[in-house]
């Protein structure tokens, strides 16, 4: 079985909230002159896909930002981003449907968005939603102009300070010996192998909940799919607590550069390296 991981420090899980409202205040006051040295948009619409437990109105300040540079914002669409019913999380297994079902749900909206502009939307996903905008590139590189993630645990679950609660909350008493973290961890297959939407993926050294380790690709797994499989994945650094990705200014900025800087079209994996 994988070692477990090392989770986010205890003093940045429970200083969270806190820090969250410093980064909103901030933005606040900030907002006047955040727009001022950022690349502007090209007009073309931006799928913003929300985090765990969350719904639209959650990223009404990110949707806002965009808007504001002159992108077409566009809102999930999907209800509040939570496993219910069927899609009850136990184990990590549970986990990885309730992505799948998620994603396949933003690979439908994307080709919407598609369908009716004529332009390949871009996906921007905080935290889990970041997940679902990963897998739908992949599942659909037709449709998906490029990716930007905030915050999102890619790696082992077992590195964000929620593993435990969320198996407490949902009752598990599922070993985790007996779990499958590969269903997690392995990048779905992509659709097509010659084009891929190319990926920035932003992480904080002093996030509370997911761990920087576990807010990477790993690549372990990703290496039985061919040398390529992560070619056009970048990872940035930046300074903000995991709940206050969606309301901090220095992430706003990193996301207008990444989007400023997206290709118009899907790109040779051969052509960049994670």
């Amino acid at each position: 079985m994988l070692t477990a991981p090392e989770r986010p420090a205890l003093f940045d899980t429970l200083t969270e909230f806190p820090r969250a409202g410093l980064e909103a205040t901030r933005l606040a006051f900030e907002t006047p002159r955040l727009l001022d040295g950022l690349p502007r948009g090209d007009g073309h619409p931006v799928l913003v896909l929300p985090a765990y437990g969350l719904g639209d109105l959650g990223m009404l300040p990110l949707r806002r930002f965009l808007s504001g540079l002159g992108y077409e914002a566009v809102a999930s669409g999907m209800g509040v981003n939570l496993d219910q019913g069927e899609l009850r999380i136990r184990r990590v297994e549970d986990a990885a449907r309730f992505r799948r079902v998620q994603s396949e749900r933003v690979v439908e909206r994307a080709r919407q968005i598609h369908a009716a502009t004529g332009r390949r939307p871009s996906l921007v996903g905080w935290s889990m939603g970041g997940l679902f905008a990963f897998d739908a590139a992949r599942r659909a590189p037709d449709s998906v102009r490029q990716i930007v993630t905030l915050g999102s645990p890619f790696g082992d679950p077992r590195g964000t300070s929620l593993w435990g609660v969320m198996r407490r909350l949902s009752r598990s008493d599922v070993p985790v010996e007996e779990q499958d973290f590969d269903t997690w961890l392995k990048p779905v297959p992509r659709a097509d192998a010659k084009t891929v939407a190319p990926v920035t993926i932003l992480f904080s050294a002093r996030d509370g909940i997911v761990s920087e380790g576990a807010a990477k690709i790993d690549r372990a797994a990703a290496a039985g799919s061919g040398p390529s499989e992560l070619a056009g994945v970048r990872y940035e650094r930046v300074d903000s607590s995991h709940l206050g990705f969606a309301l901090n200014a220095a992430a706003y900025r990193a996301l207008a550069r990444a989007l400023g800087a997206g290709p118009s079209e899907p790109v040779d994996p051969s052509s960049r390296q994670a």
